[in-house]
């Protein structure tokens, strides 16, 4: 597969599914013919479901799923008092509900979109077992943890990390000045991307086109979804998720979720299978393909073998 392109990121969706609220959630179904479990994509903060670039040739094999959250990539504009995770998880109910039903479903989640995944099993544990098969949380966390400082220390962190919150407080409290301070495309901001992103050496082209996903998101979007993160606290739903077979992937540089957060996850997943990437930073599921791919199709395979022991 290409080199995912930054100039490329407008698509047409498949269908769009009117969340609770009415706010219209674009999906796309790629490998509609194919039968056994469908494969439900959800993306992180300020991303788009463009971010599984290089998932997308799972449809030669599997059906998939990919959803663009409300107020990201194709999806529609809710009210802003909806940014919120409880609400993105109700918005991935009424996806499954229009595109999986009678089907089994292996949820995969990246940084926002795994949080996502947790807020739907705390409000809709019955899915999980009779419905949700499997569960992959890449890069996420289950609890915001404060003390993270993008893996800086001494002055430099506080410095860097009273500025994050400033720029991210002013995108929510006065979006339009936000908005003109952005440089969106510049060195500054492709650097920005790259060291919050990405670990050992990426490739330039992978870190335009982060930049670039981010970029389109309105600061106002980003501003107001951060508040929900920043108290983003979905550790009694774990248990939940563990009632299947789960995933946990993260990379090994991650400075916006570090691998203390996949670890914790792990811990409290009985079960779970702890994939730590070495060298990769917040998305591995683009520096590492082939090492998140094999880990997922190892995950579907174990869905589609129970099953068939079951019918025989």
């Amino acid at each position: 597969m290409s080199w995912p392109d930054a100039r490329t990121l407008r698509w047409t969706p498949t269908l769009r599914v009117p969340a609770d609220d009415g706010t219209e959630i674009a999906v796309e179904i790629l490998g509609d013919g194919h039968p056994g479990p469908t494969l439900v994509f959800t993306h992180g903060w300020t991303f788009s479901s463009r971010s599984w670039h290089y998932q997308r040739m799972l449809a030669e094999r599997y059906r998939l799923v990919l959803m663009d959250h409300r107020d990201h990539g194709e999806s529609g504009r809710g009210p802003r008092e909806h940014r919120t995770v409880d609400q993105v998880g109700r918005d991935l109910y009424a996806v499954l509900r229009a595109t999986c039903a009678g089907r089994d479903v292996v949820l995969i989640g990246h940084s926002m979109g795994g949080m996502t995944i947790m807020a739907l099993a705390a409000e809709h544990p019955e899915l999980f077992g009779p419905t949700v098969r499997a569960v992959a949380l890449v890069d996420t966390s289950a609890a915001r943890d404060r003390a993270d400082a993008f893996g800086l220390r001494g002055p430099f962190a506080t410095l860097f990390t009273k500025n994050w919150a400033t720029e991210l407080a002013l995108m929510a409290s006065d979006p339009a000045r936000a908005e003109r301070r952005r440089r969106s495309g510049s060195r500054v901001s492709v650097a920005v991307s790259r060291f919050l992103n990405f670990g050992v050496k990426p490739d330039r082209r992978l870190t335009r086109f982060t930049e670039a996903m981010s970029a389109a998101t309105p600061a106002e979007v980003v501003g107001d979804f951060w508040l929900t993160l920043d108290t983003h606290d979905k550790l009694a739903a774990l248990a939940t998720i563990g009632t299947v077979p789960t995933l946990v992937v993260v990379g090994d540089r991650d400075r916006l979720t570090p691998p203390a957060h996949a670890r914790a996850i792990a811990a409290a997943v009985p079960g779970a299978r702890l994939l730590e990437v070495r060298g990769a930073g917040h998305v591995p599921m683009l520096e590492q393909p082939e090492v998140v791919n094999a880990a997922l199709r190892e995950l579907v395979e174990s869905v589609v073998s129970t099953r068939e022991q079951v019918r025989s």
